[in-house]
């Protein structure tokens, strides 16, 4: 019998314990714990690399493409006819104003010349002869005339006759090189005005860009504009704007600027297709982050900055972006270093793993001592 009862009392004690195992599962606040615990266990540190942000100058360029062309160029042609006799450039050479290029045969002009000349010197002396002697008139008024007229008719045509004698000798009219020969010596030039030679100045050359009218204002007359050539890529030279229109498209909405570009090496020839990069305004110590770091929805721009090792979002207002780097207007305080790998899709407050926090932390270390300096 006491030994039932004892069997009995045991069985009732196990199931107080059991009745209070369950009303403990059965807590909310028990439940809390258990999830909290749970997911604390599973946060694990999202892998990301941090760049500093740094203090800098910041352009901003408009980016356009522009074909160079010579300043100064000319077209030379014959002013008279005949035969070529003699060709005395060729195509690349250097020639200045005056070189001859081509000898056409100069004979029927020098004859020309030479009996003009005569003319002219008959004409004068006989008008010589004819003048009044100690006041007696030799001749009627009349014929006077006629001989001062003859006079000067046969000095037009002596001055005639020079050019042409003298245009027989083909010369450059500029500074330049051949950039075109288009005759052959020993074949007739029946027609004048044949294009012979294209002679185009190197020296300086220029390129002609439009930019729309909202740019006017910034564009000013020796501002600069840097060049890039997809045909030289380790090519990067700056040009002047020269000249400015003052009309603006009114269909296109665009002004007409021209830059200059000094070409005194010969590396740059007409033709060549560049990148331009006009420089239209520049602000000095501003605080700039990789432009990659950036997050771009909506039109506006966000950004993470690494915190204790937690990732915190902000807002950012952004300004001029130069060579991979953009100025931040908001103020904020990035000095932790902004997300720049592993950003998208990060949510605020996530745990991470700094990657490159080592490497960061000897370039932040060298950057402040540059800065105190």
């Amino acid at each position: 019998m006491s030994l039932l009862t004892s069997f009995k009392k045991s069985l009732v004690v196990l199931g107080i314990f059991s009745l209070a195992a369950c009303s403990g599962q059965d807590d909310p606040s028990h439940k809390d714990q258990q999830a909290a615990k749970k997911e604390e266990k599973q946060e694990f540190a999202i892998p990301v690399e941090v760049t500093f942000s740094k203090v800098g100058d910041v352009a901003k360029f408009y980016q356009t493409t522009a074909i160079l062309e010579a300043e100064q160029e000319s077209k030379v042609v014959n002013k008279v006819t005949g035969m070529l006799e003699s060709v005395h450039a060729q195509e690349g050479q250097r020639v200045k104003a005056g070189d001859l290029l081509a000898q056409i045969d100069p004979r029927n002009y020098q004859l020309d010349f030479e009996r003009a000349k005569i003319d002219y010197e008959s004409a004068l002396s006989e008008y010589k002869r004819s003048q009044p002697v100690n006041g007696k008139q030799l001749i009627s008024a009349k014929d006077l005339d006629k001989l001062r007229f003859r006079v000067q008719t046969t000095e037009n045509q002596l001055e005639v006759a020079r050019i042409k004698l003298r245009d027989s000798k083909v010369v450059s009219p500029i500074d330049g090189v051949i950039a075109k020969r288009s005759v052959k010596a020993h074949n007739m030039l029946s027609n004048m005005g044949n294009e012979m030679f294209h002679v185009v100045s190197l020296d300086s050359l220029i390129g002609v860009v439009h930019l729309p009218e909202s740019e006017l204002s910034k564009v000013k007359l020796g501002q600069v504009a840097k060049l890039s050539f997809p045909a030289e890529p380790n090519l990067d030279l700056e040009a002047t704007v020269l000249r400015i229109a003052p009309l603006v498209d009114s269909k296109l909405g665009t002004f007409k600027v021209t830059l200059s570009i000094d070409n005194q090496q010969g590396t740059l020839k007409p033709g060549m297709f560049a990148r331009v990069a006009l420089l239209l305004d520049s602000k000095q110590a501003v605080t700039l982050v990789p432009e990659n770091a950036l997050i771009k929805k909506d039109g506006k721009a966000s950004l993470f900055v690494a915190k204790d090792n937690r990732a915190k979002k902000l807002q950012v207002e952004t300004g001029y972006a130069q060579d991979g780097w953009v100025e931040i207007i908001t103020p904020t305080d990035i000095e932790d270093g902004v997300i720049t790998v592993g950003q998208h899709g990060l949510k605020d407050n996530a745990l991470l793993n700094v990657l490159n926090d080592e490497q960061n932390a000897i370039v932040k270390k060298t950057d402040d001592k540059s800065q105190q300096l």
